[in-house]
């Protein structure tokens, strides 16, 4: 079980979301990360594909017809096997510090008596 799920709907997104996912690889193996590609007419797709071909046990790929933000969240939520979940856009990107920091707060309490349900940053 992964400690976090990051969901990344992604439309049209094959110019910018490199840096996005770059800054998500740098969670290791803690994480999963879905790259949702919500019927993209660009290279999304085949981005997403190289990703979950060179990190196959970090990242995988869900493509889907075109069902806008709300259902590429969604699809994320219903695939999800991290603990924690985290949206972040396509367009978006996670300062890699301050990730690190969450990541290490998330982890000091996942054996609490009462785990941490909710964590604003």
């Amino acid at each position: 079980m992964k400690l976090i799920t990051f969901t990344v709907p992604c439309y049209n997104s094959a110019a910018y979301m490199d840096h996005c996912i770059e800054t998500l690889l740098t969670a290791g193996e803690d994480a999963e990360i879905i790259l949702v590609d919500d019927g993209s007419k660009d290279d999304t797709g085949k981005i997403a594909d190289a990703y979950a071909e060179k990190y196959p046990t970090i990242v995988r790929v869900i493509h889907q017809e075109n069902g806008g933000h709300g259902e590429g969240v969604n699809q994320g939520i219903r695939n999800a096997t991290g603990v924690y979940f985290k949206v972040v856009d396509s367009d978006d990107w996670l300062d890699t510090d301050a990730l690190q920091q969450v990541l290490a707060e998330l982890r000091a309490h996942l054996n609490d008596e009462q785990p941490l349900d909710l964590m604003m940053a």
